[in-house]
């Protein structure tokens, strides 16, 4: 496959994924509140509301807003530009699963810049815990961010022990 037409492919699915994720913050947002809970998975996952004003774990999220808007969104976009341009100039070099992980993560990464950009805070919706022992509460872009980069961790692992010369 030619090296444009590919990478339009994958131009798309990360178009489908960060519009996927908008689509569910977009409805989380009508349909439940903080004090709602939707049992997905009983005692682990439940649908629930929150807004993170910061970034993982609400880091960040008392800072003026006057600094924490600009900051976070400045860096957020700063993250997807250089995605981008280190997948422009590599592309052809990067195997499938590489392609696969960066996707993931651009399309997180995008999501959540989104709401960075537009609504000044990010809408998480997924409450992992363990019966009473809370967890985090999440979306699917940092979802997607966090399988992207597993996925791109286990590959250079992987790619390195097969690299090895043997003795």
């Amino acid at each position: 496959m030619k090296k444009h037409t590919e990478m339009v492919l994958y131009l798309i699915l990360i178009g489908i994924l960060a519009l996927l994720d908008q689509v569910i913050k977009i409805l989380v947002r009508s349909y439940l509140t903080s004090s709602s809970f939707v049992e997905i998975i009983p005692n682990f996952i439940h649908l629930t509301y929150q807004e993170n004003r910061g970034i993982s774990f609400s880091f960040l999220s008392n800072l003026p807003d006057m600094v924490r808007v600009p900051a976070l969104a400045g860096v957020s976009f700063v993250v997807v530009a250089g995605i981008f341009i280190y997948l422009f100039i590599y592309w052809a070099k990067l195997v499938t699963v590489e392609k696969v992980g960066y996707s993931l993560i651009l399309a997180g990464a995008i999501g959540n810049l989104i709401d960075r950009a537009f609504r000044q805070q990010v809408t998480d919706y997924m409450y992992f815990h363990f019966y009473d022992k809370s967890f985090f509460v999440n979306n699917l872009a940092d979802d997607l961010i966090s399988v992207g980069f597993v996925i791109l961790i286990l590959y250079s692992f992987l790619s390195r022990k097969t690299d090895e010369p043997e003795k």
